[in-house]
């Protein structure tokens, strides 16, 4: 044994050599034989009649048989055959037999593979349709909840449409595109973000632009009191004039900085509706307060006042 180790020793290069010479060797032969095998392509239709596009989505990949080299199988690995397809002549539904058209595969031939068969799919039934492009509302789907004190103002869109291009008959039904889901919590300052579209069918239809950016505008909260704002009476019978005592209330209201800054004293009405809200022997009414969108009313003083009739004169 420790002979043959000794020999090892003194004579590994050699013998290494002579391995992988060996091994070459094998290699050589083995590849340069013949083969088949199974071979998944991806596969698309790129183009239609000039103005007609696909209704409905085909198989994205072909089942192939090819045979070849081993070596030139082998180097399959290092190539990404593809079958796309342009049928320009093609203007209505139709099945199509793939065997046709095996001529514009493309499958590296320069290698030596040739195609034995096609496994599957071997035919391809075409939906085929006119190409609309119209132009479709964005439907911005955003939860935003701010940070105690804060208040969430409005969003501003970069555009609010989208144009979709597919078959006639999909893009007539559609009538308006959805954006991807935005929820944030917790948040004091305005923020931009990327949104992207949702195609309603992906492969089929197009959409220009798929996302969109989006501006949201958040403010702090602010409380203000208006003071003096008349209490106007409606509604009230021809033969009588209707009166509020005391005639004005005082009213605090909360929202976002900008619009509570904004905000003037003829923008905040209070109101009786006598056809309403009048009842035989009430003497004491609370008025309606009505503010802009965006305005919350937090207190009215006094919260009552008292409805004061006086017959007309020339009635009498």
């Amino acid at each position: 044994m420790s002979r043959f180790l000794n020999f090892l020793s003194k004579n590994y290069k050699p013998l290494l050599a002579s391995f992988f010479l060996a091994l070459l060797l094998w290699v050589a032969v083995i590849t340069d034989k013949n083969y088949s095998m199974r071979l998944e392509v991806p596969f698309k239709i790129s183009e239609l009649a000039r103005g007609y596009v696909l209704a409905e989505k085909v198989p994205d990949h072909v089942l192939l048989e090819v045979s070849g080299k081993g070596r030139a199988l082998f180097g399959l690995n290092f190539y990404h055959p593809t079958i796309d397809l342009e049928l320009t002549d093609v203007k209505k539904s139709e099945t199509i037999k793939l065997k046709d058209f095996q001529q514009r595969f493309h499958i590296p031939r320069n290698l030596g593979i040739k195609i034995v068969d096609i496994i599957r799919p071997g035919k391809i039934d075409l939906k085929v349709d006119k190409l609309l492009t119209i132009k479709r509302k964005i439907n911005l789907q955003a939860t935003i909840k701010p940070a105690p004190g804060y208040v969430f103002n409005k969003v501003v869109l970069n555009q609010d449409s989208t144009l979709v291009s597919g078959p006639a008959q999909l893009v007539r039904s559609i009538h308006v595109i959805k954006s991807d889901t935005v929820s944030k919590s917790q948040k004091k300052y305005p923020f931009n973000m990327s949104i992207d579209l949702v195609n309603p069918k992906p492969g089929i239809l197009k959409l220009n632009p798929s996302k969109i950016s989006a501006r949201f505008i958040l403010e702090q909260l602010v409380e203000r009191t208006f003071y003096n704002i008349p209490i106007q009476i409606l509604g009230v019978p021809t033969d009588y004039q209707g009166a509020a005592v005391p005639p004005t209330v005082t009213v605090k209201v909360k929202g976002s900085e900008s619009l509570i800054s904004n905000l003037t004293q003829n923008q905040i009405t209070a109101l009786f509706d006598y056809r309403i809200w009048y009842k035989s022997g009430k003497l004491m009414y609370s008025a309606q307060i009505d503010v802009p969108n965006g305005v919350e009313v937090i207190d009215i003083s006094p919260k009552q006042f008292r409805l004061q009739l006086k017959r007309n004169e020339d009635t009498e």
